[in-house]
């Protein structure tokens, strides 16, 4: 019998050996995983960071998960060590967002209508000025996804599962020189919030410009289509008045001036789902054709 409790008792000491050792790999969170460039790049931008656990995303992106000044931080990179995109978790604290994107959340229609805050992320990324996400949430709907820049104009909805990981693909692709041109020159010192090709192939950039959110559509062959400014905090009193006359109980929750080849005119969205209108320059109205 001794013999047996000997052998029973070298055996538990041998699985703990194992387990031990194993809870030391994952300490290291898989750093011996990591090419050198990217650990050399995670370590000039954020120091000497203790507790960094690394992962790896779909599209050979390495992943560093990590805490500082006591937020979630996740810190992604090419397998070349080049910064693709850091997101900052904020839970629900939106008093810690600038003042702009709570001025802006509180202007939507989901704030009005009693939606609530689950998440908040902040995204940052090279060459783009950094957005706000907010992931909110009501009984009996689907969560949407909030897009907001630092001018707090909520610049994209997107409903819950609509879109794969990383914040739909925020994860920025390289704007075209043909596209980059046309910004640089009809937009000069503009800030890009965003970039992305849409189904079709078109592509849509996001902008500041002038205190104002942009959308800029180009063709698949790179060819402006359209621009958008959201004039949703300013709209003119042209188009109050237009929208008055013939709606007087109507409340304008967005507007937005659009230039294209053919024509210019305001897009404007009311409280009412089934008022969409188009004002002209002249001040005519019609309903807006989806």
């Amino acid at each position: 019998m001794k013999n047996w409790k000997w052998i029973l008792t070298a055996a538990v000491c041998a699985v703990c050996a194992v387990a031990l050792a194993s809870c030391d790999d994952d300490d290291d969170g898989g750093a011996e995983r990591v090419p050198d460039a990217v650990a050399a790049a995670f370590g000039s931008q954020y120091g000497s960071t203790t507790r960094v656990e690394w992962d790896t995303e779909r599209g050979g992106y390495y992943v560093a998960e990590f805490l500082k000044d006591g937020r979630e931080h996740e810190a992604w990179y090419t397998a070349a060590g080049q910064w693709a995109m850091t997101e900052v978790d904020y839970a629900r604290n939106l008093q810690a967002l600038p003042q702009a994107v709570q001025d802006g959340w509180a202007a939507t229609a989901y704030a009005r209508d009693g939606w609530t805050v689950d998440d908040i992320d902040e995204i940052q990324r090279p060459g783009y000025e950094t957005v706000y996400v907010l992931d909110v949430e009501k009984y009996g709907q689907p969560d949407h996804d909030l897009y907001f820049d630092l001018g707090g104009t909520l610049y994209r909805d997107v409903q819950d599962g609509h879109q794969g990981g990383n914040h739909g693909g925020m994860v920025p692709g390289a704007v075209p020189e043909q596209i980059k041109a046309y910004v640089d020159s009809a937009f000069a010192g503009a800030a890009i919030v965003d970039f992305d090709r849409e189904d079709g192939g078109r592509y849509e950039v996001d902008l500041r410009h002038g205190g104002r959110s942009v959308e800029v559509t180009f063709g698949a062959d790179g060819r402006w289509l359209m621009t958008k400014t959201d004039l949703s905090r300013d709209v003119p009193d042209m188009v109050r008045n237009a929208v008055s006359a013939l709606y007087p109980t109507a409340r304008i929750d967005d507007c937005d001036l659009v230039e294209t080849a053919a024509a210019t005119f305001y897009a404007v969205e009311t409280e009412r789902p089934d008022l969409d209108l188009t004002v002209g320059t002249d001040g005519s109205v019609a309903p807006q054709h989806h």
